[in-house]
């Protein structure tokens, strides 16, 4: 990341920095980018208690999106199609019943822009998310945060990767809890047959997001 970061400064172009790190493109670059922690177990049981969450709507390329945002980062994104923001807002709520929610569309907006914009893809300064969830789960999140951009895993090639190849199926109940959609890239496992599987915010919208991703490769490439 820092020798990321240096080339940058020095003015080297996006796709040159990203295969002089031997990345695939400039989407990997762009998850480099994305720095995380998780909130611990004693903290993850306490389904939210002493947490406040800052939520706003904002228009995206996949829908409507709902951002969560806590002190520690961006802790939630789901999606809605219009007139359905209340849905997704409950079912996010539900996955950490004892906190505070607090609308505020005005502090979750830099965060919409950060993620949904590339051009804010080339800067520096990282995007902060925080996991909360279970240790499985967590350990997940972060194996779909090395899914480089423009490329896919499947769910048996991910439980490998954590150590459990035996897990596929908890594997994929661990992706389709992920509360920050998109930016952490559940949208890029799919089944063993290559097929796209069930994606909790549906199977349209995963389309979309990776037929976008690919969007955003072509136009780098070609820049």
């Amino acid at each position: 990341l820092n020798h990321a970061r240096r080339l940058l400064d020095e003015g080297m172009p996006l796709l040159e920095a990203s295969l002089e790190l031997g990345l695939s493109g400039p989407g990997r670059l762009h998850d480099l980018f994305v720095t995380h922690e998780a909130l611990s177990p004693g903290e993850y049981k306490l389904r939210g208690a002493g947490l406040t969450f800052r939520y706003g709507y904002h228009l995206s390329p996949f829908g409507v999106a709902l951002l969560m945002i806590t002190d520690r980062g961006l802790a939630g994104v789901a999606f809605a199609d219009a007139g359905e923001e209340q849905q997704a807002f409950e079912d996010m709520r539900s996955r950490w019943p004892n906190a505070t929610y607090v609308e505020d569309p005005q502090a979750t907006a830099p965060y919409a822009e950060r993620i949904f914009n590339p051009s804010r893809w080339r800067d520096a300064e990282p995007l902060r998310i925080v996991m909360i969830g279970t240790d499985f789960q967590v350990k997940v999140w972060r194996a779909l945060l090395r899914i480089p951009m423009g490329r896919a895993r499947t769910y048996s090639d991910i439980a490998a990767e954590i150590g459990s190849p035996r897990a596929s199926r908890a594997v994929g109940a661990a992706i389709g809890a992920n509360p920050i959609s998109f930016v952490v890239p559940c949208h890029r496992a799919i089944g063993k047959s290559g097929a796209l599987t069930g994606y909790h915010w549906g199977l349209t919208r995963k389309r979309a997001m990776l037929g976008w991703e690919a969007a955003q490769l072509r136009r780098a490439l070609a820049g």
